[in-house]
């Protein structure tokens, strides 16, 4: 930024005369200008510009703010800043229902998780980012998506998927002039190239990438360039091209403290003296990069350290070394798997995400052609050269068209099979959560807690059931369990209770979650009543056929809860308060064949003239104290 430019910045942010909106704006442009070149000092700036924000209640400031503050840290590979600042993007964007914004957000957060090695997560964020950016039809929004895709497929070694989409991103940012988007795309083109070993394009990729990034005044891809430019001059046996590359790239990445960058110097700086078989420098060089690495815990830069170092020591002839870097290096590799879970998975995802986008992308391009004949045509006076042309247009669209009905079909195919998957996944994942919870967890990747008011709580017991359990064999007690059980769960879905879990022999259920509704205490109720008359007829049947059979007591509170997932792996919904303990002191102070109910939840019912109750007076409950209890049945 010039300095006439940026004093009257800073006159704008010093003249406290001014609106807040042209003071914010002014610091806005300050430090994002700033982050890039002294990440630091952009932070401290954007932190300025957010506590005025604050005060002025102007969200897209305090947006923009945290934007700059997750920049300057993923710039400082600080990725748990970064992913702090960026939710709180999300969160704002969210709130303020701006979609454009939102996706922008999703897709700055996939950059991040890729660089911590984790690709599904970076996946999933740009699942979401596509979807917003092709409703919105936001292309420049498209452009850095298709760039990230084309990220991932480099990260899962498809080069060629990586290439087309990064040609896409090009196209995009070309069409846009977008001189930011085009110097991304060509960064990431030129080493798609370089490791397809068309030198020679990777190199005139490379430097007019750093000629646009130059023009910019950003640091931190100026880092980048360099570094690839030291690579390709390597392969191209131009040695002291290479080495005063890397050397330019090291004073820049030190300069902003973008520590990932800069360990992969370190490892571009050992390679090239391995290659000039110089074993003791690759040894200093590589090590170096690996303290960085692994003091930021950047377990991609960290591998290629190790691999670096394994084969410096072989070249040394210290086998004994390399065997143990070898053994760290696939330590670290394990450890990038399985953060991973798995490749194909991954590969299918993207696959599947990139043939969507490149049919609904055709098909454009078609219905784009056609229009563009026919202005055309209304340019020209004569009435045979418009049916011409419309002709022209006509097979135009019959052959882009004929060309993708095959692409369609394939598509159609797998979208069917993925749909089958999603389905029998979603089932199985609606057999574990509610259904609202469910899909906010695949939204959000997290499901919040949330208070509720009022939830009647619901505990079961069967009485006596070590007893009854001794007198049947361990099927014979399962296949009775699971009769059991079924018919609750059933009686659960009739009333519009929500199962909550099964312990042993209890069953736990709660009304009113996980969405508050009208007349959830009187339903719970009824399922608890409707619960003991299953048992009841289920014991006379089996008693009749002289089986044993289980007798059990239903108890219920109404009360404030707070429901919401435990765990992040075999998680379950569940319900945490004072009302589930004094629930289950119901249940354990009622009485075999009766429904026994709280005072509080009496009092919710009372006026129900479909219901009776019997007053039991105050009851010992362990741990509770006496507390007034009533059974309830239908009139």
């Amino acid at each position: 930024m010039c300095t006439a430019q940026s004093d009257s910045l800073w006159g704008v942010w010093n003249d406290r005369s001014r609106p807040d909106s042209a003071r914010l704006k002014a610091m806005q442009v300050l430090a994002w200008k700033t982050v890039f070149e002294q990440p630091d000092s952009g932070m401290a700036l954007a932190v300025r510009q957010l506590e005025l924000a604050q005060r002025a209640r102007a969200p897209l400031s305090e947006f923009e703010a945290y934007t700059t503050m997750a920049v300057g840290s993923s710039m400082k590979s600080d990725y748990t800043a970064s992913l702090g600042y960026l939710q709180r993007c999300l969160t704002t964007a969210q709130d303020l229902h701006d979609r454009k914004r939102e996706a922008n957000t999703y897709s700055n957060l996939s950059n991040v998780y890729k660089n911590l090695g984790d690709l599904p997560k970076a996946l999933q964020q740009l699942d979401h980012s596509l979807r917003i950016d092709v409703e919105l039809g936001n292309k420049e929004g498209l452009a850095g998506t298709y760039n990230n895709i084309g990220n991932i497929h480099t990260e899962l070694g498809d080069l060629g998927k990586a290439l087309e989409n990064y040609q896409r991103s090009a196209a995009l940012s070309e069409e846009l002039d977008n001189a930011k988007g085009r110097a991304q795309a060509l960064l990431n083109l030129g080493a798609t190239h370089l490791e397809l070993g068309a030198l020679d394009t990777a190199l005139a990729e490379f430097e007019q990438s750093l000629t646009l990034y130059r023009i910019m005044g950003r640091k931190l891809e100026m880092g980048m360039a360099f570094n690839n430019l030291g690579r390709v001059h390597a392969r191209l046996d131009h040695m002291p091209e290479a080495f005063a590359c890397l050397d330019s790239a090291e004073a820049l990445l030190s300069a902003i403290g973008s520590m990932r960058h800069l360990a992969r110097t370190h490892v571009n700086r050992g390679n090239l003296f391995r290659q000039l078989g110089n074993a003791r420098k690759a040894i200093a060089a590589c090590t170096e990069g690996e303290r960085i690495a692994t003091a930021n815990g950047l377990l991609q830069q960290q591998r290629e350290c190790l691999q670096c170092l394994m084969q410096a020591h072989e070249l040394a002839g210290d086998y004994r070394t390399a065997y143990r870097e070898q053994s760290r290096y696939m330590t670290v590799n394990d450890s990038l798997l399985g953060l991973n879970n798995s490749r194909e998975v991954t590969r299918l995802e993207v696959t599947r995400t990139f043939r969507e986008r490149m049919l609904a992308d055709s098909l454009d391009n078609v219905r784009q052609r056609f229009e563009q004949e026919i202005a055309y045509q209304e340019q020209l006076g004569s009435e045979r050269d418009r049916r011409n042309l419309f002709l022209i247009a006509s097979i135009a669209v019959l052959a882009v068209a004929g060309g993708l009905w095959a692409r369609l079909r394939f598509v159609r195919r797998s979208r069917a099979a993925i749909q089958r998957e999603k389905d029998r996944s979603d089932d199985l994942l609606h057999n574990i959560l509610p259904v609202e919870v469910a899909t906010e967890l695949k939204d959000k990747g997290h499901a919040d807690a949330k208070h509720f008011d009022q939830v009647t709580i619901l505990f079961t017991d069967f009485k006596g059931f070590t007893e009854v359990s001794q007198l049947l064999s361990p099927a014979e007690l399962v296949d009775e369990l699971n009769v059991c059980f079924k018919a609750f769960d059933k009686i659960m879905g009739e009333h519009g209770i929500e199962k909550i879990k099964t312990i042993g022999d209890a069953y736990m259920a709660a009304g009113g979650v996980p969405q508050a509704r009208a007349g959830s205490v009187r339903d719970s109720v009824r399922a608890g009543l409707a619960m003991q008359e299953f048992m009841e007829e289920r014991a006379r049947a089996r008693e009749a056929e002289g089986k044993p059979a289980f007798r059990m007591r239903v108890g219920l509170h109404t009360g404030p809860v707070v429901a919401g997932i435990v765990g992040d792996r075999k998680f379950q919904y569940d319900i945490w308060g004072d009302a589930v303990n004094l629930a289950s002191r119901m249940e354990s102070s009622g009485e075999v064949g009766e429904v026994n109910i709280s005072a509080a939840t009496h009092e919710l019912l009372k006026d129900d003239a479909d219901l009776t109750f019997t007053a039991r007076g105050k009851v010992l409950a362990k741990g509770k104290g006496e507390l007034e209890m009533y059974f309830v049945a239908r009139r």
